[in-house]
Parts: C-alpha cells; sequence; structure tokens
C-alpha cells in the first residue's frame, strides 16, 4: 500500500511522540511505501539518518507555517494550539496535492495526537486511521491544590474535555476513521460517543533497543534504595505527591533522583527544602535523551506521579531497563503497566494517596529483588 502519514513532530533521536512517529513510518516502510508530511523540527537529524540507512520505500516532504523558522535543534514549532491548527490546514492542503500525484491507499493522522485536534486530512476520501490519541484525560479535583495557580487553566480544560462529543469536527472525524488508536481507556470511552466504530487501545510509546537492557544486579546502590522520578515540571506531573511519599517512608533508606526542568522546578526544590529532604533528593536537570540510560541504570525503582497523563514515555523506558515501576493507577499507567511491573497507586484522596506511594516505597526498598 501507499500510506500517506500526518506527523507534525517526527525525529530518529527524540522521545515522546516525535520518536513515536518516525518509528511507525520506519516500521510500516519494511511492509508499504510511506510518505510523511511534517514539520521540519529534525529535518537534519531525518535526513542524515536516511543518508546512513537508505530507505526507498520512505519518502517526506516538509511543511513549515508560513513567516516562521525552527528557532533551534529539534524545536517542536507548536508555538500555540492555533498555529497547529493552521499547520494541519496546510497540512491538509498539500496532502490533497500530493494524494492527486502519488494516490495514496490509506492516510493515518499520528502526531500530534489529541482528540481535541481532529485532522482536516479525513476528508481526503481514502481510508483514514486516526492515533494514537489521547486528551479526554482530566486532572482529578480532589488533588487541585497540587497544581496551585495552574488549577483554574485545568477547570477550563476539562470543561472543553466534557464538551468535545458535541463538537462538529471531533465528531466528524471519530466517525470518519477506519480505525481510531487511542492512548488511555477515559479517551478512548469518548471516541465511542462521538461515532468511531472501531477504537483500539493502542500504546503510543516505543523504544530503541539503546533503552533496553538485560544487566540487572539487584541492589547496585549498597544499603540506599534510589528511586528515580523524570519528566517535565509542569504542574500535573506533580512531584510533590512523590516528596511527600518520601517524607512519610522516612523509615527506609531511599534517595530519590529527580531528572527534568521546567516552571515548576524552583517551587518544587522549594517543597523539598519545606519537608527537609535535601539530603534524600538530588535535582540532576534537563538531561539529553540519549544519556538517559545512563540515569536509569543508576536507580532500584522508577516512581511516575503525573495527575493527567496518555502514557508517559518514561515509564516505558524505565521498564526497558528493568525498573520496577511505582505509579498511580489511572488513564495511560493505569490502562498499560501490567500488574506484573510494578506497584499501582489508587487515586483516591492525597492523604490516601500519599499514603499509597510512601507504603509502595518501603515495599520496593525492604524487597529490593
Amino acid at each position: 500500500m501507499r500510506i500517506l502519514i500526518l506527523g507534525h513532530g517526527c525525529s530518529p533521536r527524540a522521545g515522546s511522540e516525535p520518536g513515536g512517529t518516525w518509528n511507525l513510518a520506519w516500521q510500516l516502510s519494511l511492509l508499504h511505501e510511506v510518505f510523511v508530511l511534517a514539520y521540519p523540527h529534525d529535518r537534519d537529524g531525518i535526513e542524515r539518518f536516511l543518508r546512513r540507512y537508505p530507505n526507498e520505500s520512505l519518502s517526506f516532504f516538509w511543511l513549515d507555517l508560513p513567516g516562521s523558522q525552527v528557532a533551534r535543534q529539534l524545536d517542536s514549532g507548536v508555538q500555540s494550539p492555533s498555529l497547529y491548527l493552521f499547520w494541519q490546514t496546510l497540512a491538509y492542503k498539500k496532502a490533497i496535492e500530493l494524494h492527486k500525484r502519488i494516490g495514496f491507499d490509506l492516510a493515518h493522522h499520528v502526531s500530534y495526537g489529541s482528540v481535541s485536534a481532529p485532522p482536516p486530512v479525513r476528508k481526503l476520501g481514502i481510508p483514514f486511521v486516526w492515533g494514537p490519541i489521547g486528551g479526554a484525560q482530566q486532572a482529578p479535583s480532589a488533588f487541585r491544590r497540587y497544581f496551585g495557580r495552574a488549577w483554574p487553566r485545568e477547570l477550563v480544560r476539562s470543561a472543553a474535555v466534557r464538551l468535545l462529543r458535541f463538537y462538529p469536527s471531533a465528531r466528524s472525524a471519530a466517525k470518519a476513521s477506519l480505525v481510531t488508536l487511542a492512548t488511555n481507556q477515559e479517551t478512548a470511552n469518548l471516541l465511542r460517543q462521538m461515532g468511531a466504530q472501531d477504537v483500539r487501545l493502542c500504546l503510543d510509546s516505543g523504544i530503541p533497543s539503546s533503552f533496553v537492557s538485560d544487566a540487572r544486579v539487584f541492589p547496585h546502590n549498597g544499603n540506599t534504595f534510589t528511586l528515580l522520578w523524570a519528566g517535565r515540571m509542569q504542574p500535573r506531573k506533580a512531584l510533590p505527591l512523590a516528596l511527600e511519599g518520601l517524607e512519610q517512608a522516612g523509615d527506609v533508606p531511599v534517595r530519590l533522583l529527580i531528572a527534568g526542568d521546567g516552571e515548576m522546578r524552583k517551587p518544587w526544590e522549594s517543597c523539598a527544602k519545606r519537608l527537609r529532604l535535601e539530603h534524600k533528593v538530588e535535582f540532576l536537570g534537563k538531561v539529553p535523551w540519549d544519556q538517559m540510560p545512563g540515569v536509569y541504570r543508576r536507580a532500584d525503582a522508577f516512581l511516575f506521579t503525573s495527575l493527567r497523563d496518555s502514557f508517559g514515555m518514561q515509564v516505558l523506558e524505565a521498564m526497558g531497563q528493568g525498573l520496577p515501576i511505582l505509579t498511580l493507577d489511572h488513564q495511560g499507567a493505569g490502562t498499560f503497566v501490567p500488574p506484573g511491573a510494578g506497584i499501582k497507586i489508587p487515586v483516591t484522596t492525597p492523604r490516601e494517596t500519599v499514603a499509597g506511594i510512601a507504603e509502595g516505597i518501603r515495599w520496593l526498598a525492604r524487597n529490593p529483588r
């Protein structure tokens, strides 16, 4: 088949959705002719890769926004939702032009994947696959204090999510999809309500062999059990849940490595000091993606506390390094982390959830093998 992939974010040297788009395109090209329409945020990386590993079944078409330029290497190009929607409109026009010339058998919109941004390419007149997509998950209101000043923004987002089922364009995209791939149960349920006929749960993450290791030795940090937390420091990632759990588990020798950066770094560093955890936590800052395997290998377990997420690439990366997962039992992580791969904490009230995290830390520390 000749497959058109809409992948605004695409890169062979990145994680998250750009890495997922690249890997899907590459794997499909082993069986079909694949044509990718993408924003040129890593054009150099892709062209360099294809010069080294030629692939006649994989072609790229680059589509920038008028008057814009890539600000830095691997810049996502998504400055705002409105600009991304504008890019989608331009991509549809380009897809019409390419379809007349090439004649696609299937169109697949891959990234960015949100149910709130239905792609116009569904109107191309050929079978259409949408996803993996998320976006229907909402932050639990009982945990609003962890969002601080960002909570009003979450309320607006949650209201918009509840109204999505009534949006004509979203309903049209759901009904037009031959197959719709959802990254969590919440989004799958919404897509069915909007008229999608074939909705399948689909993990939107994949990892290269460099993130997979068979060489694990337990314990490998002496008498201290080491946890790792990694992610963008945004309010919804809720690092303070991890810090409060660490404080409650003060009866076991545990330290926490924290990889990432963002708007909440200073407030969260202050939170660690307020809880008197400076001697137990280490803020590593932003770690380049290709250096993360070394960070995972420093840890005995991985802690994931996001209060709103489709899934979390870092969870899969940690599993690839053989780390058990301590996570909240909701949304993507609750759906996809197998019971045998980690401990999943119910999301009920902050007090109960923090207590569950603390108990999970104790259990992991006392049962390293």
